[in-house]
């Protein structure tokens, strides 16, 4: 019987700091991009991002919070509000020419239209400071 009771008291010690580890991972991954985001510095060169080719560069993000959030109100600076004039229904990352690029596909609520967005967002790519 005691020792029943020393593997349960040591497997709820185990669970208790594996839960508490990841508890603490997660929560620094969501204070990351849960941080308000700095675009002050945040330039826009290159095309018109309706093709890979003519892909919108996003300068002086610092950051992969920075960058993503300049990509979003680059998008919004087009066509308006988020969820009231367009939703994002989808982004990945894509690799051309060593260069990352993401694209970001929205719906045009009004039109029920999707358009694409090319950014090369190699500067700061994996960047996490």
């Amino acid at each position: 019987m005691k020792k029943i009771i020393v593997l349960l008291i040591l497997a709820n010690i185990t669970i208790s700091c594996v839960t508490t580890q990841n508890t603490a991972t997660k929560s620094s991954a969501t204070e990351y991009w849960n941080k308000m985001h700095d675009l002050t510095k945040v330039t826009y060169e290159g095309g018109d991002g309706k093709t890979v080719e003519n892909a919108i560069i996003i300068k002086n993000a610092g950051n992969e919070r920075n960058g993503v959030a300049a990509e979003y109100a680059y998008i919004a600076k087009i066509n308006g509000e988020k969820f009231k004039d367009w939703k994002p229904v989808g982004q990945s990352t894509i690799t051309k020419d060593n260069k990352k690029i993401d694209l970001i596909n929205i719906q045009l609520i009004q039109k029920n239209e999707t358009v694409s967005y090319y950014f090369d967002i190699t500067e700061f790519y994996g960047k996490f400071n």
